[in-house]
């Protein structure tokens, strides 16, 4: 592993030789996804091994004259000399990603680490070694909001290079929003609660994909505050509104960046009692991949919000590890079926099956199910007979603002609406 100034050498050597050919240099950013998790299942001796596995394995799939440096604990830069434009640069990591489809050899036997890979290309996207490196680890955020895991920069890719005081604050001055999307008990054809989901304006960049300023504070540290400012505003809508007393429920998504902070479930209770909303009423969600990325601090702070009267909900259930062994250690009392096997199952009987089976599975373990996704009403009603508990979607009904969402309610029976 090379320190920074070598490895900013190293590209900038290639990035001279370029200049001098007049052909495009590739830069790639490779991280492997699933290192911690087989850390965690088969030991922390195993790191180097894996690590050299993986450096054969881009090897393998690389010209003889492009160049592998490992930067950090599964994380590889891959310099491609001599490429005839920018466009190579992103065939190459697709094809890198296809590699490590295939397992890995080691001495605990093959197994399997998926990697993401971000590109960029000098002189496109730069001719300095900082700037290459900066607008990879840009696509490589793209990378991993794409089915593909691979990306090469693009312009769009610049509001993580510049935004971190615009989104700093309208946090501070209050100016994201919070929306509301309706969740459906499929039986009985009701509504039962309302998932809250952040939004932001900027005046910049306009509208900005929630995927993208999540994961963008989440890497600049801005994540502990965004989270905060959305549950304290998600609350005081549920207050206003009375949710509780209406029988709806308030779902909430859990960061995996925030479980490394101390004192998580205080202060989600501190907030529950400041704003005087019970915690039976509260769903807090997190994805597969945020529990097994630290399941032993995610376990502690699990049980301690469950403890408190909270639900627990696995998000995206079906795209990320997808453990038997965390369904029975955790305590989840919902699944979230990730939207892309509900899309499918127009298409294809595996995907249907699959939902099927998705279903049985957590009513065996005695957990419900909510089906992300639902577009239309024969998906709706296929669910149904499924024996699906709940359902969200466009058809079931968009995120609409707040104050919107929340005008729409019917009033509270006179008897309930008195204090």
């Amino acid at each position: 592993m090379l320190n920074r100034p070598a490895v900013f050498e190293a590209i900038a050597r290639q990035v001279a030789e370029s200049q001098k050919t007049g052909t495009t240099l590739g830069v790639l950013l490779v991280r492997m996804q699933r290192l911690h998790a087989l850390n965690v299942l088969f030991g922390y001796e195993l790191r180097e091994r894996l690590e050299d596995a993986a450096d054969r394995q881009l090897r393998g799939a690389l010209r003889p004259a492009d160049i592998v440096i490992g930067i950090g604990s599964g994380e590889f830069l891959v310099l491609l000399p001599g490429l005839l434009s920018p466009n190579h640069a992103l065939l190459a990591a697709h094809r890198l990603v296809r590699a490590f489809d295939l397992p890995l050899v080691t001495e605990e036997g093959p197994l399997y680490a998926e990697v993401a890979v971000g590109a960029s290309a000098c002189p496109r996207h730069g001719d300095s070694a900082d700037l290459l490196c900066r607008r990879a680890e840009a696509a490589y955020a793209q990378a991993l909001r794409s089915r593909e895991r691979a990306a090469l920069y693009a312009p769009s890719s610049e509001f993580t290079e510049v935004s971190y005081v615009e989104l700093r604050d309208a946090l501070q001055e209050g100016r994201l929003e919070v929306h509301l999307q309706p969740m459906l008990e499929l039986r009985r054809g009701t509504m039962v609660g309302v998932e809250s989901l952040a939004r932001w304006y900027s005046p910049r960049w306009g509208w900005v994909s929630p995927q993208l300023f999540v994961q963008f504070a989440e890497q600049t540290g801005l994540i502990g505050e965004l989270s905060r400012w959305s549950i304290n505003a998600t609350l005081r809508h549920a207050v206003a509104a009375r949710l509780a007393e209406r029988g709806l429920r308030i779902a909430l998504n859990l960061s995996p960046r925030l479980f490394a902070e101390p004192g998580l479930a205080e202060q989600i209770v501190a907030a529950l009692k400041l704003w005087d909303v019970p915690a039976s009423s509260v769903v807090l969600e997190i994805t597969e991949n945020a529990i097994m990325d630290n399941p032993e601090r995610s376990a502690q702070v699990l049980e301690q919000l469950h403890a408190r009267g909270l639900r627990i909900a696995i998000d995206d259930f079906g795209v990320g590890y997808s453990s038997f062994a965390y369904l029975r250690q955790f305590p989840a009392s919902e699944l979230k079926i990730d939207q892309s096997f509900i899309l499918d199952m127009k298409r294809s009987d595996r995907s249907r099956q699959l939902v099927r089976s998705m279903i049985e599975l957590a009513h065996h373990l005695g957990m419900q199910v909510v089906a992300e996704g639902v577009s239309d009403a024969t998906c709706q009603q296929e669910l149904t007979e499924m024996g699906c508990d709940y359902a969200q979607g466009f058809h079931v009904g968009r995120p609409l603002p707040a104050e919107a969402f929340l005008a729409s309610l019917p009033p509270l029976p006179a008897a309930s609406a008195t204090p």
